[in-house]
């Protein structure tokens, strides 16, 4: 039996077939059904059963229902094979790299982003791939996972490098794009200082390397600059109503210095920055904790 696609409609009813724009020099926009197939994927294709029948039939099953979220791009799609007596997974590489924009080399940016093995991070990625760009990663994997950008891994215009940005980091590029953090209050409260750390440090060096090699830079903020706001909805004209010193400071003050230095840079030094204040997100490859 052949799946039923999925089909998305606007608030007119009209499908939505791609996102993203071509907007300020950057063309962003993607097919639809691609990005889909890569997020909306389960990380495994096949599980194991007792019997020769149920293997047959749970495998047609699955395999129906993968499509919905595949379409035609199955075959760039990982084979992956869970194991559920057990627990275990069996792992396999893709035969097949998802297609991306063939772009000439003056068009093709060299982006970098911070923290890319991350929940945001990695869809960014996967957005910024799929447009024919070359993508180089960094991540100390705190929070992050390999399994999120791991379709990847050995394509040609992809690179990804373990490291903290506390400490620089020298490349070439065009683009940084710096979400580097952890966001959870379990994560930046397990180590206040670290994440204060990373929040000042990581972002002078990105800034720096911005600054030297003439990249446009992107800094991912958050709502909780805010802190405990006394107006809602929060415009960008509010300056909020902060605690500098509560258990959250670290994540809240961190992230108003790096919008700071962010800023300093643009008036100092003609650094081309822009700040985007993410508020709550959730959607595939969150985290999942008991709440």
């Amino acid at each position: 039996m052949s799946p039923s696609p999925i089909h998305t409609l606007d608030k007119n009813g009209v499908e939505i077939t791609s996102v993203g724009f071509n907007r300020f020099g950057f063309d962003s926009e993607v097919p639809l059904d691609v990005l889909r197939a890569l997020y909306l994927r389960p990380h495994y294709v096949m599980s194991s059963a007792p019997n020769k029948i149920k293997d047959i039939e749970a495998e047609a099953e699955e395999e129906v229902q993968h499509a919905r979220f595949t379409g035609e791009h199955s075959a760039y799609q990982s084979k992956s094979v869970y194991h559920p007596s057990t627990g275990c997974i069996s792992y396999t590489t893709l035969s097949r790299f998802p297609p991306v924009k063939l772009l000439a080399p003056s068009n093709r940016k060299r982006i970098l982003v911070t923290g890319g093995a991350g929940f945001v991070g990695s869809h960014l990625v996967d957005r910024l791939m799929l447009l024919g760009h070359e993508v180089t990663v960094i991540d100390n994997f705190f929070t992050g996972s390999k399994t999120t950008v791991s379709h990847w891994i050995g394509h040609p215009n992809f690179e990804m490098v373990r490291h903290d940005v506390v400490e620089p980091f020298m490349i070439e590029c065009d683009q940084i794009y710096h979400l580097a953090c952890p966001a959870s209050p379990p994560h930046y409260q397990f180590n206040a200082v670290k994440t204060i750390k990373t929040s000042f440090m990581g972002t002078l060096n990105m800034l720096g390397l911005a600054k030297r090699t003439k990249a446009r830079f992107l800094i991912s903020s958050t709502s909780e600059i805010y802190g405990d706001p006394e107006v809602h909805p929060q415009t960008e004209e509010y300056w909020g109503h902060v605690n500098p010193i509560g258990p959250r400071a670290c994540y809240d003050e961190g992230k108003r210095v790096a919008e700071t230095l962010t800023y300093g840079f643009q008036r100092q030094d003609g650094v081309d920055v822009r700040v985007a204040r993410i508020f709550n997100t959730y959607g595939p490859r969150s985290e999942l904790r008991p709440s």
